[in-house]
């Protein structure tokens, strides 16, 4: 029995070796996966892997998106690292520690996002640029946000690139800099994409940049203070086919060319001459208290090929009504985030109904809305959707007259619309409410069976800050900063 016993044991033992050879290790995966689980980590987490061994080093310095943020390489989860002097510096020399061990081969991306830089650290900024050159970098994204005062802006170093090293850039973002040279971006032969941030640029000057860039198809500025007139209609190859204006103070007009297909906007109220390839609008105007009144006094029904519509306003005055509807033929998609949430609105939410005459083609109809629970008279428990009585008669009646209506997603929670107010704990409660109201009374009046509706539960919102249920873009934008 012993004898067997043993030569049971012996024949155990090297299968046991053989699993344990066997054995998989994340290291022997084939290299491609190895950059794609790399490329996922935060930056500061991926250049942690190269410790491990001289085969992670390798895996490291093949990463080809380059995001350099305070967030990833200078915040710690529950600390307040100020944005001080000493946070200058070590984010500075973390950035060049990092770049020094990439093997700058593929970059596609290499972006640097961080408050405040400035000419102070040309030398190492310049040494960035560089990199992206050397790499030839698709994209490359420089943002140092607002400047303190009394700090000189970095300036944008155009001498260290000619028709060669320019013609790899096909994406560039810049802010807070200088364009002391714009006319050199000619030399970026390739560039489809350029967005200006908070950049002291003139009307000349801009139109200057727009005459070099042939095959520019995309262009976004913002916050520049110097601006009066935009024009794209200069040259006569000009191919943007997306413009993007916001927040520019003193800018009294814009010139929009043929071939636009797609217009975003935010700013003061001025006279628009839309092209008739317009597809795409996105507009936000200072100073308008009725989204629906645009719609009906503002928006050219000449628009034939306009097919996406999206208008941001805080509703404050109610629109009159014309005796006959208007014609919006062509839009198929409106998309409209409206603020109800201040006292003494004489908004009335039950008007929008009239798009649905105005519009007989659209398929696809969104209304974001933020209310005010304390000022508008609601069913009992009927706080959100918020449940409001006029948000219940408007979506009835939607199902009641869109005969081709083929879904309706009701979401209690506001998403989108920009909320100036407070949110106060009971807030929460008006997203269970309305998603209740809707169920009750919504899924009674839903023949087509197009109704959804997202499921809000009391024990989810109950006691809980109504910031942490709801995710507004304002509040998104601080958090995208993560990776």
């Amino acid at each position: 029995m012993s004898k067997r016993k043993g030569s049971s044991k012996e024949k155990q033992r090297p299968l046991a070796k053989k699993r344990k050879r066997s054995r998989l290790q994340m290291s022997d995966l084939p290299m491609d996966i190895l950059h794609s689980i790399v490329s996922r980590l935060p930056i500061r987490q991926a250049a942690r892997t190269s410790i491990l061994s001289n085969h992670w080093k390798h895996v490291w310095c093949s990463r080809t998106n380059l995001k350099f943020s305070f967030r990833s390489l200078i915040y710690k989860e529950g600390s307040r690292i100020p944005r001080s002097r000493k946070s200058q510096y070590d984010f500075v020399q973390r950035v060049d520690a990092v770049l020094r061990q990439h093997s700058g081969a593929g970059v596609e991306k290499l972006e640097v996002e961080f408050f405040p830089l400035h000419n102070e650290h040309a030398e190492h900024i310049d040494r960035w640029v560089k990199f992206a050159i050397a790499s030839k970098t698709k994209q490359l994204i420089l943002d140092f946000e607002a400047q303190c005062r009394g700090e000189e802006p970095y300036t944008f170093p155009f001498q260290l690139f000619d028709t060669a090293t320019g013609s790899h850039l096909q994406s560039m973002k810049l802010g807070a800099i200088s364009l002391k040279q714009p006319a050199s971006i000619k030399l970026f032969l390739n560039l489809k994409k350029l967005e200006l941030v908070d950049v002291n640029i003139t009307d000349d000057e801009l139109k200057l940049m727009l005459c070099c860039c042939n095959v520019l198809e995309f262009i976004g500025i913002s916050r520049c203070k110097l601006l009066t007139r935009i024009h794209t209609s200069s040259h006569p190859r000009n191919g943007i086919k997306h413009l993007q204006v916001s927040q520019c103070p003193l800018l009294q007009g814009i010139e929009l060319h043929s071939g636009l297909i797609t217009l975003e906007y935010e700013g003061p109220l001025m006279p628009l001459a839309l092209p008739s390839t317009l597809r795409n609008m996105s507009i936000e105007f200072s100073g308008i208290f009725s989204a629906l009144a645009y719609v009906l006094t503002e928006l050219p029904i000449t628009l034939r090929r306009l097919e996406t519509l999206t208008l941001r306003s805080e509703e404050l005055e109610r629109a009159t009504l014309p005796n006959r509807p208007l014609n919006f033929l062509y839009i198929r998609h409106l998309r409209l985030e409206l603020n109800f949430g201040y006292l003494g609105f004489k908004a009335d939410v039950l008007d929008l109904a009239f798009l649905l005459e105005a519009a007989p083609v659209m398929e696809k109809l969104e209304i974001h809305m933020l209310m005010d629970t304390t000022s508008l008279q609601r069913y009992r428990k009927c706080h959100g959707f918020y449940g409001q009585k006029a948000q219940l008669e408007l979506s009835q009646h939607i199902l009641r007259n869109s005969a081709i209506l083929k879904a309706m997603k009701i979401d209690p929670m506001p998403t989108v619309t920009r909320i100036d107010g407070d949110l106060f704990m009971k807030d929460g409660l008006c997203f269970f409410d309305g998603y209740k109201v809707a169920n009750k009374y919504l899924r009674k009046a839903d023949h087509l069976g197009v109704v959804s509706v997202v499921k809000v539960r009391r024990r989810d919102v109950e006691n809980v800050n109504p910031y942490h249920l709801i995710d507004p873009y304002w509040i998104a934008a601080l958090t995208e900063d993560q990776s």
